[in-house]
């Protein structure tokens, strides 16, 4: 009882420590907003049920976040932060219960910790964090259903489920591989008669209903983006040998050789083979989808966590020079981390900057609005540009997007549009300096600005602001988007 008391004091330590670790690296490192994060917070502007491609609960936490603690960078961020911190305390947890160990608990913990792709993703206010917390809870809640028979488990992996779908329709993946696991195993398919087995499913649907719900009245357009996912295109096996390529560097080159010596064939225990297979079920599904198509290198990181349960187990009994290995391993992924968050420091270019997308929005935006006239709008070629420019513009301004025929669709197409906009001025702002032709059109005249640079720490360009005041909108068909 002391020591899991001293294990949650510290799992709590760990998680404050975090967030203030989190504050300072973001601010040194000059990482300013995602567009995908500038993007939620644009949404947490309007608060839906769910919104075109990702469910509601991170806009609904941007809002509630930046409430409480005001309008900021760190502030949006924030509940992401201790999404990581009670990410690892999860980790922790399902480790002991799968292990029956400390050590090993303590093993998940660091690998998890020290893993590329979860501490970038847990620094910034995306899905994917909250797809990781969810799909952990999940898991080990399947976990225990199964292994230890404990039928309100079932409840549990319904909300897990239920409340990931809110973020990130994923989490699909994993209530669908654990029901062919139950269908496939003679003693598990005993588990359709539990009543709170098929609770959690009515959970499930409860949490995740205002998500279909909004999607039933706005022509299915998440699911629509979603199979654009899913669409094969032309069978590549190179595409796919980069594919597993960019996961070892993700997952840590040196800790992936490691583990892949330990988890190579099945475990005898049955829970930790239910692990084993459900993990290597995912994993082959995006390899035998990158074959098709391109697939995004945070897609199947959460994918990895029940081979991080097992790896962690094996650890305590390694041979010293494994257990090396992982050290430097640690070290090694520390070490790219820090690299890639100040590549300038290095000597690397900007386009080596892995990060560059996060770079150098603030002083440019506030630099073009400095020179702008009053306008009552801002029009945009793109949801990317958009998002950035509504949150670092300095004052609060509507922000439309128009004028490129090859984009696809986006929240902006579920709002009300420029038209409610005709006869006041505006601005058009670009990366680029082409214009549609249809922006003569829409406006009786448009005059340049000055072009803002934005500037790296060693005063290279990383890109430039374009802009035109615009006066007097008349409204006029723009290019509908050409995909979902």
């Amino acid at each position: 009882m002391r020591a899991a008391r001293r294990d949650a004091l510290w799992l709590l330590i760990l998680a404050v420590a975090l967030v203030a670790v989190k504050a300072a690296l973001t601010r040194a490192a000059g990482v300013e907003l995602h567009y995908d994060e500038a993007q939620y917070w644009e949404w947490s502007r309007q608060l839906d049920w769910s919104y075109y491609s990702k469910g509601p609960l991170v806009a609904w936490l941007i809002a509630l976040s930046e409430s409480l603690f005001g309008h900021g960078e760190w502030q949006l961020r924030l509940p992401a932060w201790l999404a990581h911190g009670a990410l690892l305390a999860l980790v922790f947890y399902f480790a002991r219960d799968v292990w029956q160990s400390r050590a090993a608990a303590w093993w998940a913990l660091l690998l998890t910790l020290f893993t590329p792709v979860y501490f970038t993703l847990g620094l910034v206010m995306t899905t994917d964090i909250w797809l990781f917390l969810f799909w952990t809870w999940g898991l080990w809640a399947a976990y225990r259903a199964l292994i230890f028979e404990r039928p309100r488990a079932w409840l549990e992996l319904g909300a897990a489920v239920g409340l990931g779908a809110l973020t990130k329709l994923s989490i699909g993946l994993l209530p669908a591989a654990v029901g062919i696991a139950v269908l496939l195993h003679p003693r598990w398919r005993a588990q359709l008669k539990q009543p709170q087995l098929w609770g959690g499913l009515a959970l499930m649907a409860l949490l995740m209903s205002p998500v279909i719900f909004w999607n039933a009245a706005h022509d299915w357009v998440m699911f629509r983006h979603e199979g654009g996912h899913v669409a094969a295109g032309e069978w590549s096996a190179l595409r796919a040998l980069g594919f597993i390529g960019e996961q070892i560097m993700a997952l840590s080159p040196l800790v992936v050789l490691v583990a892949l010596s330990v988890l190579w064939r099945p475990p005898r225990d049955t829970g930790q083979r239910l692990l084993w297979g459900l993990s290597l079920a995912w994993i082959a599904f995006f390899v035998f989808k990158a074959l098709s198509a391109k697939v995004q290198v945070n897609w199947p990181a959460a994918s990895y966590i029940g081979l991080v349960i097992l790896f962690a187990g094996h650890l305590p009994a390694l041979a010293a020079w494994r257990r090396r290995a992982v050290y430097t391993g640690f070290v090694l992924a520390l070490t790219l981390m820090l690299a890639a968050y100040f590549p300038y420091a290095l000597g690397l270019s900007n386009q080596q900057d892995p990060f560059k997308d996060t770079k150098a929005w603030r002083a440019p935006v506030a630099a073009l609005a400095a020179q702008a006239p009053p306008v009552a709008f801002i029009l945009t070629p793109n949801y990317k540009l958009a998002a950035e420019l509504a949150f670092y513009w300095p004052e609060e301004q509507r922000v439309y997007i128009a004028g490129d025929a090859a984009r696809r669709f986006n929240q902006h197409d579920l709002w009300p549009g420029i038209a409610r906009e005709a006869g006041r001025d505006g601005l058009w702002i670009s990366s680029s300096p082409d214009t549609p032709p249809e922006l003569a059109r829409a406006f009786a005249a448009c005059t340049p600005l000055k072009a803002v640079p934005a500037l790296t720490p060693d005063g290279n360009t990383l890109r430039t602001l374009y802009a035109q005041h615009c006066r007097n909108y008349r409204a006029i068909e723009w290019p509908r988007p050409s995909s979902y």
